[in-house]
């Protein structure tokens, strides 16, 4: 699941460091749908656009950290 955003990430992940490092990218299919500040804004965002379909949400740094999913929802 969300293996196609992954791939988008991992694609735009240079120019987003010298853009946005820091932000949380908010990705759905292959469009980068924004960066945000806060993740609360990210996440808000993508559930107000995409409902209960998934959507994908990273933080923009130069060396990624893993993260895990569960039922949509996101534990760093």
């Amino acid at each position: 699941m969300l293996e196609k955003e992954s791939r988008v990430f991992e694609q735009k992940l240079p120019g987003l460091v010298n853009t946005d490092m820091g932000k949380f990218v908010l990705i759905k299919d292959d469009l980068v749908i924004g960066t945000f500040a806060a993740l609360l804004d990210a996440l808000k965002s993508g559930y107000e656009k995409f409902k209960d379909q998934p959507f994908f949400v990273r933080q923009i740094l130069a060396a990624q950290q893993p993260m895990n999913f569960s039922n949509n929802h996101l534990f760093i």
